[in-house]
């Protein structure tokens, strides 16, 4: 086989391989794109199922407070953004006031 073909086979090898991968290991923003395409196009049956599916993930427990309360995906949101607040309000503590906090509640 001379050089020219086993180039041009090598090329389409690497051409479809590309395309494999687009299709099999897109990203994040890829497949929001896609599901906001084929939503678009979407009947009212799926449109509903997908509003389930979204409702029931966000009741899901996905984290736990300082206290063991789970919290869902909105739970935890807003405590991401109190702890935002507490930070530009400057309500923080150092380590050694932790620490010291944490004894005291050792005592208790």
């Amino acid at each position: 086989m001379n050089l020219e073909i086993r180039i041009q086979k090598l090329e389409n090898w690497m051409n479809s391989f590309c395309i494999f991968v687009k299709k099999n290991f897109m990203g994040i923003p890829e497949l929001k794109e896609i599901i906001k395409l084929k939503l678009e196009n979407a009947d009212e049956r799926v449109l509903r199922i997908v509003d389930s599916v979204l409702n029931e993930y966000s009741k899901e427990t996905i984290a736990f407070d300082s206290k063991g309360y789970a919290l869902n995906l909105e739970e935890y949101q807003l405590k991401v953004e109190e702890g935002f607040e507490d930070i530009k309000n400057n309500k923080t503590f150092t380590n050694e006031e932790m620490a010291i906090k944490i004894e005291q509640l050792k005592k208790q």
